[in-house]
């Protein structure tokens, strides 16, 4: 598509593969900022092209970049760091925006993807420039101390 760069590969986070699809604006035309979409566990990065959202994100002037979580998708190599239900380190998230160079993104966040941003989300000196929760499964296993040091913009208020 004009005006797109459209790209798919696979980037080392703590020593295991993971794959990831990428649209950013074409031509080395500057990106406002990152979007990070992660997927519930029925789904994968294939969801947000297929949905057109990496795609749009682009054409507004976004770098979007999708990732399929350890154990999923094309991903499906990689060993989750946590149990389902279970918190991930915020070190695994933190280690995928520094391996991809996102900046601080803002996370898209549905249901599964849950366990990996939400210890993301409450980290001291979390790397979010925002955050779109989407019914994230484990909130229940965040303080509400931790919920109420958060610093960023969260979606859907």
């Amino acid at each position: 598509m004009e005006g797109v760069e459209q790209h798919e590969g696979t980037v080392q986070v703590q020593s295991q593969s993971l794959f990831f699809r990428e649209a950013r604006p074409a031509g080395g035309q500057a990106a406002r900022f990152s979007v990070l979409l992660l997927h519930g566990i029925r789904f994968s990065s294939e969801t947000w092209q297929n949905l057109g959202t990496l795609l749009r994100l682009a054409q507004a002037g976004y770098r979007a970049v999708a990732i399929d979580l350890p154990g999923l998708g094309h991903s499906k190599e990689a060993a989750a760091p946590a149990p389902i239900g279970e918190l991930v380190p915020s070190s695994f998230l933190a280690a995928v925006v520094d391996a991809l160079d996102l900046g601080p993104p803002v996370v898209i966040s549905p249901s599964l993807s849950g366990m990996y941003s939400l210890p993301f989300l409450t980290a001291p000196g979390s790397q979010l420039r925002g955050y779109v929760p989407v019914a994230p499964i484990c909130t229940d296993k965040i303080s509400a101390a931790d919920y109420a040091s958060v610093k960023v913009p969260l979606g859907g208020r």
